[in-house]
């Protein structure tokens, strides 16, 4: 997700939920939309819903600090998507964040 509504939306969908039946993954794309969404309480909702919280910026988007378990089946709502990106024989299904 590259806007801060989406994080927003995805709060609201979260409040209230408990914890999240599949891994939950955020990473907010600048550390200007974490400290907002820190600010306005979406932080400790994504922290109830049991999401691992990434450090801005391409984490998740180039696997470049986190990685997903081996073969593992993921649905993500970064733009771009080829072979290990994620994870060593990851399958990765791209999609939008009202989607996911």
């Amino acid at each position: 997700m590259t806007n801060i509504g989406l994080f927003r939306a995805l709060g609201e969908v979260l409040k209230d939920e408990g914890v999240a039946p599949a891994k939950l993954w955020v990473a907010p794309p600048t550390k200007m939309d974490e400290a907002q969404l820190t600010e306005e309480g979406y932080y400790s909702i994504f922290a109830a819903a049991g999401a691992r919280i990434e450090i801005p910026g391409c984490s998740l988007c180039m696997g470049n600090q986190a990685r997903v378990n081996e073969n593992a089946v993921v649905f993500s709502t970064s733009t771009r998507n080829f072979d290990n990106r994620l994870g060593k024989g990851a399958q990765v299904y791209l999609g939008s964040a009202e989607v996911a």
